[in-house]
């Protein structure tokens, strides 16, 4: 079987081991008392079956990730391009100060344009998802890095030029973002074994209108684009990670200290609308010019990066 051939397999692997076990994972986290560590088991017991679904598949991607790599006989990152990088905390904090630039310019222009108002509880309820918060930057951001930046842009560098695999990886990176599902599925209160496979087969009924749908493709296409370049100029995964990881966690907290009031949702469209992706993926005119803001400051501040010899740029 070819290279692309194992790769085609190992997807489809990926997407039928995850959906089988969504459902299994659901009753097995059930089973436990919900005051378990400090009470995250409870919060876990409380989140919607869409998201054990999406975790699943990550779990399945990085598991029958390793019979793919030992078919393809690669040994190590360093096969696809991902080397030693003795800048790691450098680059990982130039990824997190350019992001946290953006955040905070769309932040500011979602409040001052009324699209979003503070809550009362504002505090508090930042003070309370922090930590479930920053454990789901940090996991969702190293995860995802590894899988579409080091293996699968990794991959692609190795059966095409740069500029292609970029723009190919971050095509992919977007699409995948929608197997997150919309929150609003309808599901048994008890998922079936073939719960998992429902939802997958019902994507493209739950997809948000075509507007906002549009929005959101083109800003995550966006990142994918700055997290690739950001990858192939350092040969390593240390900025991309902190900028990724540090959208989520502003994201996620910006959206837990604050109610998006637009009514339509897309009632300011272009400009801003109404979160997608579980909340990860704000979209519009704001939110992708904040985004872009952000890869060129992290580019700017990497110029000085030496050039690996391994980097084709």
């Amino acid at each position: 079987m070819s290279s692309l051939g194992k790769i085609f397999l190992y997807l489809a692997a990926v997407i039928l081991a995850g959906a089988l076990a969504a459902p299994q994972a659901w009753h097995l986290i059930q089973l436990l008392p919900a005051d378990f560590l400090g009470g995250l088991i409870g919060q876990v017991q409380g989140m919607p079956f869409h998201r054990y679904l999406s975790r699943s598949l990550q779990i399945a991607a990085i598991v029958l990730l390793v019979p793919l790599l030992r078919s393809l006989r690669i040994r190590s990152l360093a096969d696809f391009g991902i080397i030693r990088n003795r800048r790691a905390w450098r680059d990982l904090g130039t990824g997190i100060s350019a992001g946290l630039l953006g955040l905070v310019l769309l932040m500011a222009l979602q409040l001052l344009s009324g699209a979003c108002v503070a809550s009362v509880t504002w505090g508090n309820a930042v003070l309370q998802a922090l930590p479930r918060v920053l454990a789901t930057a940090v996991a969702v951001s190293v995860i995802e890095e590894f899988l579409f930046r080091g293996v699968l842009l990794g991959f692609l560098r190795q059966v095409t030029i740069p500029p292609v695999a970029i723009v190919a990886s971050a095509l992919l990176f977007a699409a995948v973002h929608f197997l997150n599902l919309h929150p609003e599925f309808p599901t048994d209160p008890r998922p079936n074994w073939w719960s998992g496979l429902a939802m997958l087969g019902a994507v493209g009924g739950t997809l948000p209108p075509l507007p906002i749908l549009a929005w959101a493709f083109g800003t995550l296409f966006a990142a994918g684009l700055i997290l690739g370049l950001l990858t192939v100029r350092t040969c390593s995964l240390h900025a991309a990670i902190g900028l990724h990881g540090i959208w989520i966690l502003g994201q996620q907290l910006f959206n837990k200290a604050t109610i998006f009031r637009m009514v339509p949702a897309d009632g300011l469209l272009p400009f801003i609308g109404p979160s997608q992706c579980g909340g990860m993926v704000p979209v519009g005119i704001v939110p992708l010019g904040a985004l872009l803001l952000a890869g060129f400051l992290a580019v700017l501040l990497l110029r000085k990066h030496p050039v690996p010899p391994e980097s084709a740029w």
